[in-house]
């Protein structure tokens, strides 16, 4: 009995699977690469549309006789099919499907086709198949494609009564659908490796963040736990009641620089070096911008950052993101003319970092493009933990441009 009841499940999900595939449907994986891939692929399916049309008729042409009003209807439909692959594949695989069980009927000279090439379509028809399987493989998975490809055997069954004919049908078929199939799944795999990379360029920098801010307010703590001890001694005529809370205070700050080390301790891997200089934070960015213009740079620094003391962290991380921002221009626009500029507006530091053009080839050519943006994800993730806004887009004159905004006040730390 449970061997039958296995069975049965087995059947009523493949019978859901072939109304899913051939009735219902379900939406497809439509991810394209924008730009240059987006507008191959459409010209390509223009072309392929436009070659169905054609080889779906020109066999009748020579004939000199009238072509009969069904033709010109397949070979629309035909290259209705190839336009609708990428949007809608499913669709375009019914009507192919459908086509490939008809049209024969519509051909008036089906006897010349099969004695041209051996099948009775025309060749376009074959075309576009090819074209809708190989476009439903790359957006659909493996159990909808097996479907699929049952249905087109049996659409096309019935006109190729010699079975190695439909074996080798049957076998292109299997064949483009294979190949589709493994372009998805390199496709998937690809964006799978960028997300892990991003997320775990993201755990880096929090980690560095981590880090930083452990430095910033350790050095806090130990002043705090010098203090506490220093006040008795410092302030003699303290009542008992006042003694004890800076004893209490003293015993606070020290909890929370044992934490702190701690917390050092399990960020830090065996291969990291001890930190043992102060973190960089906004009084270096003159001299990290010395040396990019002494390699060659050209560099407006704009720093308006008043005189008054900066929240533990945003030092840090504000130098973090101009010297990523300097690398990245660097690295993608060698040569260009870079503006920096970093602006206390009430309670925000806003940082700009921008560049022109690329005035030679970039240093690692056009390998570069297909590298995550990890030192743009870096940055992002540095002032996601300030609580700040970021953003990095194109500029219109084809450089680029990095805006970073941290707040300045206790409601920004996340």
């Amino acid at each position: 009995m449970a061997e039958v009841g296995r069975w049965s499940r087995r059947v009523r999900e493949a019978v859901r699977l072939l109304v899913l595939v051939v009735a219902r449907g379900a939406p497809p994986d439509l991810t394209v690469d924008p730009g240059p891939a987006l507008q191959l692929r459409r010209a390509v399916e223009v072309l392929v549309a436009a070659a169905a049309v054609f080889l779906s008729l020109v066999p009748f042409f020579p004939t000199g006789a009238s072509i009969d009003p069904k033709v010109p209807v397949v070979a629309l439909l035909t290259g209705l099919a190839v336009l609708l692959a990428r949007r809608r594949p499913l669709v375009a695989w019914r009507l192919t499907a459908l086509l490939l069980l008809l049209a024969p009927h519509a051909y008036p000279l089906m006897g010349d086709l099969v004695a041209l090439w051996g099948w009775p379509w025309a060749m376009g028809l074959p075309v576009a198949t090819g074209f809708v399987l190989y476009s439903l493989a790359e957006s659909y998975d493996q159990p909808v494609l097996i479907a699929a490809w049952v249905v087109t055997a049996v659409a096309v069954r019935p006109h190729l009564p010699d079975p190695r004919d439909h074996f080798l049908a049957a076998g292109l078929g299997a064949g483009v659908l294979v190949l589709g199939n493994a372009v998805r799944l390199r496709r998937n795999a690809d964006r799978q490796r960028v997300a892990e990379q991003a997320r775990a360029a993201a755990l880096e920098e929090r980690t560095r963040i981590a880090k930083e801010l452990h430095d910033v307010v350790s050095h806090h703590m130990s002043v705090l736990v010098l203090r506490a001890d220093a006040a008795p001694y410092r302030l003699p005529d303290l009542t008992p009641e006042v003694r004890a809370e800076f004893r209490l205070l003293q015993d606070l700050a020290r909890d929370g620089l044992t934490e702190m080390r701690r917390m050092l301790g399990a960020l830090r891997t065996a291969d990291d070096e001890a930190e043992t200089a102060p973190q960089p934070g906004l009084g270096e960015v003159g001299e990290l911008v010395a040396r990019f213009r002494a390699a060659g740079t050209a560099i407006d620094l704009d720093l308006r950052c008043g005189t008054g003391p900066l929240p533990a962290g945003v030092g840090p991380s504000a130098y973090g993101i101009v010297r990523e921002a300097l690398s990245n221009s660097a690295r993608h626009a060698p040569g260009a003319a870079v503006s920096i500029g970093l602006v206390v507006d009430a309670d925000r530091l806003r940082i700009t970092v921008s560049n022109a053009a690329a005035a030679r080839p970039a240093l690692d050519g056009d390998a570069d493009a297909d590298r995550p943006r990890q030192g743009l994800a870096g940055m992002a993730e540095r002032v996601r933990v300030l609580g700040g806004e970021f953003s990095a887009t194109p500029a219109p004159d084809g450089g680029f441009r990095v805006v970073a905004e941290l707040p300045l006040d206790e409601r920004g730390a996340r």
